[in-house]
């Protein structure tokens, strides 16, 4: 087999970008265009791109010079007022709202890999520094967010995240003789390259040049395996079809990530206006424009029938369909490879059923999201979907079970407790959760009452043996639980038993089930014993085969401005002049944090965003099972009952 170097240091408008959400910045080593931004007198490189973009006449297939892009971003000038503002208003979210503040100062333990911290400390560190952009400020402080390993928290600058970079080359790992071997996923450039061994990357080890841009730079798990599968492609189901999964890594020739931005700007000037500044901002002294750079180049749970499920107003452990965060799917097609693993017996559009030999079914559960429109209606078809594939399995024979749950990065609680139920109906569904008990936290409780619409309202939620909570006093002292069981267990009233037991089962994941994918993994397999299996990761190391569980996820601002977020919350409490409540910020950043943490269903103190959770199984990629989930699933069922 060929074997060759990949030698990004002589090319340089090539660079390494993860395109996970709010992932941060990767330049290689001596790159000639991470020269110093005082080198030159500033251009306008917004308007080079609007430029290049007009005399194009079409947004379709436009590639951009790096060099114009980085004169772009770097082309506003820091601003003291704006530095200040913005880490008063983070330190109150981690000190009042965000629920790991304590136990991320902790070192992590044996099986996890991420730097313990305290974040409170690291924020006044950033207000000592000295910048000349703000660019430069903007990406230390999502930098700084992302070292928590914490999906569900970041610090996402809609300003300097508009475009995907992709030099169009994918690699992965093949484990041969118990050791890693980097190699070409796929070359679109020069297909002939495809299967090749990748031996160095700018002189060092190409193993380890991704294992510590993984270290460093990822941040889907706290576990550095799962780290270094999302650093390289991994392929998951999206909307009907196996393409690449946005969150996973990737080598990167500038496009743009959302076309529609291209008509939003026509300088640096227009630019900052359009998508940095945040116009519903409160701090209007500092969402002022910026001067040009002179000195750089450049849920709560509703009652509802058994047929009309509702749920709750503000969704669960969302993973909120936000623009901001979309991920060009056109670029992901043209990247992603052909991918053929038969016809399924059933699918929808975010889970597929397929049946293999020796009367094996699998269930390929790539998301617990339902998309923009959640209400009653869309959350009883969902249900009526799952509950259709699951039978159909049964009906079909399947006397074994493969859940495959690689690449599912959550969505809704409601639907996690659904499949909980439709497999165990006789189990509770849930893991419990709660607040950390800040002085603004308890006083949103005890102003909630009877406020349907905040996250604090105790009436949401139930005790961990599905009673009501009579007071606020009450649920301050204690564990609580969705309250969702009644109406799911409701509307599977009249639901015929699966054939399935937990013995029949197993889970397969990357790793990266995280959010409510971690609902349903962790409590099947810590509750009913379900084996999991986990594939990737480096060889003799035990693997998690779940992530990020958290407990919810929440957002300071929503920029879709459906109210689920903490200024609508609290402003409805009439805590919005507290003084220990975080202001929104004057530029344009998605603010996302965990609010609410969640419990082990056998360890009632260990939390599980904090705990080690290894597979029972592991297994690794090859050439074929790289491009073909079915060989992994075939793999999975053979471990059953071993």
């Amino acid at each position: 087999m060929k074997k060759f170097t990949l030698i990004i240091t002589f090319i340089p408008f090539l660079l390494l970008l993860a395109t996970h959400r709010g992932e941060p910045l990767y330049i290689p080593r001596h790159n000639p265009s991470s020269a110093s931004i005082h080198s030159k007198l500033q251009e306008d490189g917004c308007a080079n791109i609007h430029n290049k973009f007009k005399n194009a006449g079409t947004k379709e297939g436009l590639l951009f010079p790096f060099s114009d892009l980085k004169a772009c971003y770097e082309s506003f000038a820091f601003d003291n007022e704006r530095r200040i503002d913005t880490i008063d208003t983070m330190k109150k979210i981690f000190n009042g709202f965000y629920v790991f503040t304590d136990q991320a100062k902790e070192q992590p333990s044996q099986g996890y890999n991420y730097e313990a911290m305290d974040i409170i400390s690291e924020f006044d560190k950033l207000s000592q520094k000295e910048y000349a952009t703000d660019f430069e400020f903007t990406m230390d402080a999502t930098n700084l967010v992302t070292k928590l390993k914490d999906p569900h928290t970041l610090f996402f600058p809609i300003c300097y995240t508009r475009f995907i970079f992709t030099q169009k080359i994918l690699l992965y790992a093949k484990l041969e003789d118990e050791t890693h071997k980097i190699k070409v996923f796929k070359d679109s450039a020069e297909t002939e390259n495809d299967d090749c061994e990748v031996e160095q990357i700018d002189g060092v080890a190409a193993i380890d040049v991704i294992t510590e841009f993984a270290s460093d730079k990822v941040f889907v798990s706290k576990d550095l395996g799962v780290r270094l599968n999302m650093a390289l492609p991994a392929l998951s189901l999206q909307q009907g079809t196996y393409q690449l999964h946005p969150r996973s890594a990737l080598y990167n020739l500038p496009a743009i990530n959302n076309l529609d931005d291209l008509n939003k700007f026509t300088d640096a000037n227009s630019y900052w206006e359009s998508l940095c500044a945040n116009p519903s901002s409160s701090q209007s002294k500092s969402s002022k424009k910026p001067k040009q750079n002179t000195k750089s180049k450049k849920s709560k749970q509703q009652k509802h029938n058994p047929k009309k499920p509702k749920v709750n107003p503000f969704p669960f452990n969302a993973l909120y369909d936000a623009d901001p965060f979309a991920v060009n799917s056109e670029v992901l097609k043209e990247l992603s490879p052909s991918v053929d693993v038969g016809k399924p017996v059933f699918e929808t559009i975010n889970a597929q059923f397929y049946m293999l030999e020796n009367d094996v079914g699998v269930a390929v559960l790539a998301s617990n999201d339902i998309g923009p429109e959640i209400s009653d209606i869309t959350i009883a078809n969902s249900f009526r979907d799952l509950q259709t594939g699951f039978k159909t399995l049964a009906d079909n024979g399947a006397k074994k079970l493969v859940l495959d749950m690689s690449n599912n990065e959550g969505g809704l609680i409601v639907i996690a407790h659904f499949i909980n139920l439709l497999l165990f109906p006789d189990a509770s569904p849930s893991s419990p959760s709660n607040f950390r008990l800040t002085d603004i936290v308890k006083k949103a409780i005890e102003k909630a009452g009877d406020n349907n619409n905040s996250i604090f309202n105790f009436n949401g939620y139930l005790t961990v043996d599905e009673q009501n909570f009579n007071s606020a006093s009450e649920f301050l002292e204690s564990k609580f639980i969705e309250n969702d069981i009644g109406p799911i267990r409701q509307f599977l009233s009249d639901q015929e038993p699966l054939p399935w037991k937990s013995s029949d089962m197993i889970i397969l994941t990357n790793g990266f089930c995280g959010s409510s994918c971690s609902s349903t993994s962790l409590l099947f397999s810590e509750l009913h014993k379900v084996q999991t299996v986990a594939v990737g990761g480096f060889p003799n190391t035990p693997l998690s085969f779940s992530s990020f569980a958290g407990g919810q996820v929440y957002l300071l601002d929503d920029p879709l401005k459906r109210g689920f977020d903490l200024q609508n919350d609290i402003n409805s409490l009439g805590l919005v002049d507290d003084p220990e409540f975080a202001k929104d910020l004057s530029t344009n950043v998605m603010v996302t944090f965990s609010i609410r943490r969640a419990f082990s269903v056998v360890n009632n103190e260990e939390v599980l965003e904090y705990a080690f959770k290894p597979s029972t199984h592991h297994i690794f990629f090859d050439e074929n099972s790289i491009r073909d989930p079915s060989k992994l699933w075939s793999q999975a069922s053979s471990l059953i009952n071993s």
